[in-house]
């Protein structure tokens, strides 16, 4: 014990002699005084029972500030109500240990005017994976509670995430208004680890939400080409951190299956074929070896760049301090505490077996065994996974949807209907209902459109038809369509109206995109009113909602394609000439110029199908759009329609009685867009 002791203090001399390391000729207050928040973690509490890492560790003197961050978050009755109420145990997370908060440990040089996000980010993050593995346990388990509760617990659970979801997005959406670009990064990379994914998965995108939070809580926004340069500094601290987690995690694990399989000592267990113990030991060597690794390569990356900006050093070492701060936290935790998990899950069967016993039909008779529900729940034949292939012989039919599904997407339609949800309070299994029906509409319309246009990308890879060819996208668009019509005939008793709203809707489509091909067919360039028609907007303030919406994402994406760099990064340099596009600005520029008009209309004439334009071609082209003030003149509707969309969201939550975050937070990501 003395001597790991002494390496951990001459490990600690060290880092700290590596991030004060001062240029001669600038000096910041980083430099002179480079922790201003914290204090080494051994002049605040003895070193847990049980830890062994090599790595620094420094404790945060804010812990009153997260712990009333947090109570704010458990005031909410609104929110907790819920959990509480569904759970029958305390709502926390059980992020709290006997030496400090995670949040204390792991980011102790927070800045004090973001600890509050800083602290709701983690602890709802955390509430939602244990509600998510929680209701995956509850359906994985057989005992008769959860046996008879299965019928209704989508019902059930769909309250409890949409809770935290909602807190989350109030959280999210105040780091973008605070703090602008760093809220707007923050947001956009802690958004893929909240998706639903397999445990490794989930691993690795969570922690690299971890260091997006923690370049965010010390005020840090690194370039890409920072950010490639310490990139082998934080995968090894990934690794590090998913290592320990497994280390220190494993009493409680153990005892679960569908926890054990992901385990990093199930793994090693299975793999050498050694004891528990044996991959414990092999484990812990393994934490301490890649801790060394971490340092040799910290000392590298200061002697090979000297030079190094401060703010970069502050990333790295709070990166650091995430990882000493983890395992910490880890060792002395009461979530890795095996008796105390044991009582917590007793209770939860004990109150799911009350509830289901107690459970009586609703209003309109859903109950455990009413058919509609049962309907409900089981029966997702809309959804093209759910085929049966050895029947159908169906995967030369869903080769193309399934790799359109696999292209790159931000996934809006999906967020709009959660979005959407909050105001309905619709069930979970009807709302993944609806957004397969959205999917596989949105999905075959894109392969359709791609086959008219005769693009050669989509999302930045290879369009649909250029890999499975045109008639087989034709085909397989064709059955996504009749699939996602049997998904609303399927419920057409609990909804009659679906089936006119949808059939309104393809009509409307087809025929706005029988106009499309006409114009571009015989070279006529329509005019704005032809393009976006007057609207009658109806009475109901939900449906002009959508159809504002609708029109804004029209016009803003005509704009992007030809005006945003990160557009062009993930699509492609202004994609939509390359197929012809009579976009709002390219319509602009042709009719407000008779000499831009005959040039860019005769160049989409004499364009080779299926061929791209040549970089200098369209670049032509758009110093015409530029010339004729068409990009100004996009961008005042859509900054006109954004504002219209707001005002909307702002009177249906006074007429609702709720506010509605995740709906405020995507309009401001749909804002983030660069004026011309």
């Amino acid at each position: 014990m003395k001597s790991q002791d002494t390496s951990q203090k001459r490990s600690t001399r060290k880092l700290l002699r590596i991030i004060s390391r001062k240029k001669p000729e600038v000096q910041t207050i980083w430099e002179e005084k480079p922790f201003i928040y914290s204090k080494p973690q051994q002049d605040a509490c003895p070193k847990p029972v049980g830890s062994f890492t090599i790595l620094p560790c420094r404790i945060g003197l804010q812990d009153d500030g997260v712990r009333a961050a947090i109570q704010r978050l458990y005031d909410d009755g609104a929110v907790m109500g819920k959990i509480s109420k569904e759970t029958m145990e305390p709502p926390v997370a059980k992020l709290a240990s006997p030496i400090g908060h995670f949040v204390t440990l792991g980011f102790p040089e927070c800045i004090p005017a973001r600890l509050e996000i800083v602290t709701l980010i983690v602890e709802t993050g955390t509430l939602l994976d244990d509600i998510i593995e929680d209701d995956s346990n509850a359906i994985a388990k057989e005992d008769v509670g959860n046996v008879t509760m299965r019928a209704n617990l989508a019902d059930r659970t769909s309250p409890r995430k949409a809770a935290i979801q909602k807190w989350m997005a109030k959280t999210f959406l105040e780091a973008v208004n605070l703090y602008g670009k760093e809220g707007r990064v923050l947001l956009e990379r802690c958004q893929s680890s909240l998706r639903d994914t397999r445990v490794t998965e989930l691993e690795v995108k969570a922690t690299k939400a971890l260091w997006a939070t923690t370049a965010f809580s010390i005020g840090v926004l690194l370039s890409p080409g920072e950010f490639k340069l310490i990139q082998p500094l934080t995968d090894i601290a990934t690794r590090i951190i998913i290592q320990t987690n497994d280390y220190f995690s494993w009493n409680v694990e153990r005892s679960r299956e569908e926890d054990r399989t992901f385990s990093g000592i199930f793994c090693l267990m299975n793999e050498h074929h050694v004891t528990e113990e044996d991959a414990k030991a092999q484990l812990k060597s393994y934490i301490m070896q890649d801790e060394q690794v971490h340092m040799s390569m910290l000392e590298s990356i200061y002697k090979t760049h000297p030079d190094l900006p401060i703010h970069v050093r502050k990333y790295i070492s709070a990166c650091a301090f995430v990882v000493s701060g983890n395992h910490h936290w880890s060792s002395a935790c009461p979530r890795y505490d095996a008796l105390q998990i044991l009582e917590r899950e007793e209770l939860r069967d004990q109150n799911a077996k009350i509830q289901a016993m107690s459970m009586k039909p609703g209003p309109e008779g859903v109950g455990i065994g009413s058919p509609s529900m049962a309907g409900l729940a089981s029966n997702k034949s809309h959804s093209l996974t759910e085929v049966d292939e050895a029947i159908l012989d169906s995967s030369a039919l869903l080769a193309p949807t399934r790799y359109i599904k696999s292209l790159c997407s931000k996934n809006i339609r999906s967020k709009l209907v959660d979005a959407f949800n909050i105001w309905f309070h619709l069930p979970e299994d009807r709302v993944d209902i609806i957004k397969g029906i959205i999917n596989d509409l949105h999905n075959a319309a894109l392969m359709l459109d791609d086959i008219q246009d005769e693009s050669i990308l989509r999302r930045g890879s290879s369009a649909a038809q250029c890999v499975f060819g045109p008639a087989q996208c034709i085909n397989s668009a064709t059955y996504m369509m009749i699939q996602a019509t049997a998904g609303i005939h399927e419920h057409y008793a609990e909804s009659p109206q679906s089936m006119g709203v949808l059939l309104e809707g393809l009509t409307s489509l087809f025929v706005g995109q029988s106009w499309d091909l006409n114009w571009k067919f015989t070279s006529y360039c329509p005019s704005i009113a032809d393009l976006l028609p007057s609207q009658i907007w109806p009475a109901a303030d939900f449906d002009k909602l959508t159809q504002l919406l609708g029109r804004w994402y029209q016009v803003r994406d005509d704009y992007q394609n030809l005006n945003d760099p990160e557009y062009t990064k993930q699509k492609g340099f202004c994609e939509d000439l390359d197929e012809g596009k009579l976009s709002y600005p390219v319509i602009l520029t042709c009719n407000s110029n008779p000499t831009a008009r005959t040039i860019i209309l005769g160049i989409f004439r004499r364009k080779n199908t299926g061929t791209p334009l040549p970089r200098s071609v369209k670049m032509q082209i758009l110093a015409l759009i530029k010339k004729a003030g068409a990009l100004t003149k996009t961008w005042q509707p859509v900054q006109q329609l954004e504002k219209e969309v707001e005002d909307l969201i702002s009177s249906l939550e006074i007429v609702l009685g709720e506010q509605n975050p995740s709906l405020r937070l995507i309009t401001k990501f749909l804002s983030d867009i660069p004026p011309p």
